[in-house]
């Protein structure tokens, strides 16, 4: 398990995402690369979690 302030860095730190801002209840950081967004939950979450994440956002996964 990996807690989404950590995919948020590793999102800002390997695929170039910035960050943008939170949500208004403050339990979700959002992102955007280019035309592409995605919002990561600052909670722990799954590997599968992870996986779709960065399957929405555009990351190809080995």
């Amino acid at each position: 398990m990996i807690h989404g302030e950590h995919l948020a860095k590793d999102l800002r730190r390997d695929h170039g995402f910035v960050h943008v801002g939170r949500t208004k209840d403050g339990q979700a950081v959002i992102m955007r690369k280019g035309t592409r967004w995605t919002v990561v939950p600052l909670r722990l979450l799954t590997q599968e979690a992870v996986d779709t994440i960065k399957a929405q956002a555009g990351i190809s996964l080995v």
